[in-house]
């Protein structure tokens, strides 16, 4: 558990802005001052190797000329007492001259004379067979070697012949302290300096980005957490017009809009609620109204029945008993109605059981028949001849059809409005056998930027004095609990096409 908390915490700081933003920094500073440093490093090496070599071949010169009278005398001693003073210079290591074989004829090292040059280890050679016929440079830590060939000369021709054949090789090794000293010290300066500016550069740029950038991000990050909280009086103060404090003026304007939004929302809900209130109230009084004209109807109808019966027994032949029959037939419609109102006001228990559509939708169009007639709406059933079983709640699944019938009522034109429904038994795609309730009307139907919001709580577009927003929002709910499914389909631009698919029960 601490190892994956950890490595989330690590995934984090290595996709983080600021790491990303540190790091493109660093490549910037490497390249920006990292290789000019490195290419100025490389010509300073460059600078003093050139260097190194013109001074040991110019030291090369100065040895060669203060022998030069030496050799021309032939003069044995004088030449090797002339190595032995330049050996006393600072700067001169070691100085020879030996013969092509090797054979070393004078040397500041007075030991060394008559010893072959192959016997040591330092030897610079630099030909296949290992002569020393070609001039060469060579560099061993502070120390330059330079093998300078000796040829015979015009002047050297009286003692020897063969002009211009090798005669012999002068070795010179020599130290340049002090600019060695110089150039280390230089190149050590600058790459410390290099280093050192990158350094203070990724500071210094590190320490801007969290005082202008990071401080506030963070800020603004708050923010946002406070607006789960609910709190829509948080405001973010950071003064300028940098995009940061743009950002943040857009946040105060957002969150300044969601507490209006809030306020409205809450105003509306409350609305509702009162709307709810009142018509849950109003639903009761209805409810009582029908029981108290529901007895008084009962009692019309039973004293027309009996004052017909008697008629019809004394074989009284009047108009009277016409009236009685229409007396009996409109009480009778005041009884129906207001059995239908105590019967959908009824609180009944949410008990499943099996429930015949083919009784069921029926039912609920005699509940609303009433209202169907006084809008003069058809009504069209097309539902299979055997029993159409589903297992539910006999009560919820008839407010599923008053609710779809009442809000289609409500938009179909008197004289011209149809409702039909037909019910299909059908297979699915996985083959299992289900009812499709097709429900359409002919009403002005529903326009397709409100297709996704038609079951959402609330919403309407109906005039604030006539929908809640609910009905159909509780259609979908009711079918939901009883593993159902309601869909608007598309049918043009005149009615409204639900399909509603319910598993088919087998016992």
């Amino acid at each position: 558990m601490f190892s994956d908390r950890l490595k989330k915490k690590i995934e984090i700081k290595f996709f983080s802005l600021k790491f990303r933003l540190m790091a493109f920094i660093t490549i910037i500073l490497l390249l920006v001052v990292g290789v000019p440093v490195g290419l100025f490093v490389y010509q300073l090496d460059k600078n003093y190797s050139d260097f190194s070599v013109n001074m040991i071949e110019t030291t090369s010169q100065v040895v060669y000329q203060f022998i030069f009278d030496g050799m021309m005398k032939n003069d044995s001693l004088v030449i090797q007492h002339n190595l032995e003073l330049l050996a006393m210079e600072p700067t001169i290591k070691q100085v020879r001259i030996y013969r092509p074989t090797g054979k070393i004829l004078y040397s500041s090292s007075r030991s060394e004379v008559n010893k072959n040059v192959r016997t040591y280890s330092n030897m610079l050679t630099s030909s296949k067979d290992g002569s020393s016929e070609i001039e060469a440079f060579a560099r061993n830590g502070n120390i330059y070697t330079h093998r300078h060939p000796i040829y015979i000369q015009k002047e050297c021709t009286p003692c020897h012949k063969n002009e211009g054949a090798l005669i012999a090789v002068m070795d010179i090794k020599a130290g340049f302290t002090q600019s060695d000293q110089m150039y280390v010290a230089s190149k050590k300066l600058i790459i410390f300096g290099g280093v050192l500016i990158i350094v203070i550069l990724w500071i210094l740029l590190n320490l801007l980005y969290q005082s202008q950038v990071e401080t506030r991000l963070k800020t603004i990050m708050a923010g946002f957490e406070h607006l789960p909280k609910g709190n829509f009086d948080f405001k973010i103060r950071m003064p300028g017009q940098h995009e940061l404090a743009l950002l943040a003026q857009k946040f105060n304007q957002m969150v300044e809009n969601l507490k209006i939004s809030r306020q409205k929302e809450e105003q509306f809900f409350l609305e509702k609620l009162q709307r709810a209130d009142r018509l849950v109230t109003l639903g009761e009084v209805a409810a009582e109204i029908a029981h108290e004209v529901n007895n008084p109807a009962g009692i019309i109808l039973t004293r027309a029945e009996y004052l017909k019966d008697e008629m019809l027994d004394q074989n009284v032949n009047s108009g009277s008993i016409e009236d009685l029959d229409i007396i009996i037939q409109q009480t009778e419609k005041i009884a129906e109605t207001t059995r239908s109102i105590l019967h959908y006001s009824r609180k009944l228990p949410h008990t499943f059981s099996e429930v015949n559509l083919n009784e069921l939708i029926p039912h609920s169009i005699k509940i609303l028949e009433p209202r169907i007639k006084k809008c003069k709406v058809k009504i069209k059933l097309n539902m299979p001849q055997s029993p159409s079983i589903v297992w539910g709640n006999f009560n919820q699944l008839e407010q599923v059809f008053c609710n779809l019938i009442n809000n289609s009522l409500d938009f179909i034109c008197e004289n011209s409005g149809v409702i039909q429904v037909v019910t299909k038994k059908i297979y699915d795609e996985k083959g299992k056998s289900i009812y499709r309730v097709a429900y359409q009307d002919n009403g002005p139907g529903v326009p397709d930027e409100y297709h996704n919001k038609i079951f959402s709580p609330f919403f309407t577009t109906k005039d604030s004095d006539k929908g809640t927003g609910l009905g159909l929002f509780i259609v979908k709910n009711i079918l939901a609990n009883h593993n159902a499914n309601i869909n608007l389909e598309k049918v043009g631009h005149s009615g409204a096409r639900f399909i509603i698919t319910m598993e088919v029960y087998d016992g």
